[in-house]
């Protein structure tokens, strides 16, 4: 069995995840934001982790050989372009908002780590099927 080799980032796979985490995430909240569709906070934390879970999970399982820090990267590229919403949605001076922040940032990288890891282990074992 060969142990995990660590080689250079892929940074096709970086500059994708980007483009779609812009895409598939970022675009339908601002349109929804724009149809003046008011979601309870519940809902709408789920739709942005499940969003941002699914193309982590894409960029794992599509692309070849371990690619965990790819979507990784991405996420911290589009946490760096949501900072710039945070700061519209809460102001420049609201207390508690460099937390949420914060939390937001820790909980998209966990979150990319892992569903890239599952998007791994689910090509590995198609590919063992095949």
């Amino acid at each position: 069995m060969k142990g995990i080799q660590i080689s250079k980032v892929d940074w096709k796979w970086v500059g994708i995840g980007y483009c779609f985490f812009v895409v598939f995430h970022l675009l339908p909240t601002f349109i929804l934001n724009g149809l003046s569709l008011h979601m309870d906070m519940l809902p709408l934390g789920v739709e942005l982790f499940v969003g941002l879970a699914i193309v982590a999970f894409y960029i794992g399982y599509r692309s070849r050989g371990v690619t965990i820090l790819e979507p990784v990267i991405s996420v911290l590229l589009y946490d760096i372009t949501l900072l710039f919403e945070f700061r519209n949605l809460w102001g420049r001076s609201a207390s508690g908002s460099v937390w949420i922040i914060l939390l937001w940032g820790f909980l998209t990288l966990v979150m990319a780590v892992c569903s890239a890891w599952l998007g791994e282990l689910f090509q590995a074992r198609m590919r063992a099927k095949a």
